[in-house]
């Protein structure tokens, strides 16, 4: 039998067997229990995944161009940065399809991992049927 007391729990004995009870404390509450930490390659995957999302988009790649040396996306704290390689189809407005992109992929990074993407790099590599 456990009784909850509201500094801990109680360990007892059913009665009549004389065990002893014993103090346990309270679990901390969950976000006291540990961290998380979302790798930059999970973020990039989540963006890349959701840029696909839209009808324009033919073809998704993380990271920057061929010749940077830049990561996917970085994570420091609470905020991200993310670079994608993005090949759309023809004849969509690029400008347009780029800040829908962004928005929608910021919105859905935040709501899977809970970071702010305080920069979102497209790179356009491919129109129409020319993907990358």
């Amino acid at each position: 039998m456990i009784a909850a007391t509201g500094t801990g729990a109680v360990a007892g004995s059913v009665a009549g067997t004389g065990a002893v009870p014993v103090l346990r404390p309270a679990p901390p509450p969950p976000e006291m229990r540990g961290r998380t930490r979302i790798a930059g390659r999970v973020v990039a995957k989540i963006a890349c995944c959701a840029a696909e999302e839209l009808p324009e988009v033919l073809r998704v790649r993380p990271g920057g161009t061929s010749r940077s040396r830049r990561p996917d996306a970085e994570v420091r704290g609470e905020q991200a940065t993310v670079h994608l390689n993005v090949s759309v189809a023809y004849p969509s407005p690029l400008r347009a399809v780029a800040a829908r992109l962004r928005q929608h992929v910021i919105a859905r990074v935040a709501a899977q991992t809970g970071l702010n993407v305080t920069r979102l790099d497209v790179t356009m590599t491919g129109f129409g049927g020319d993907l990358p």
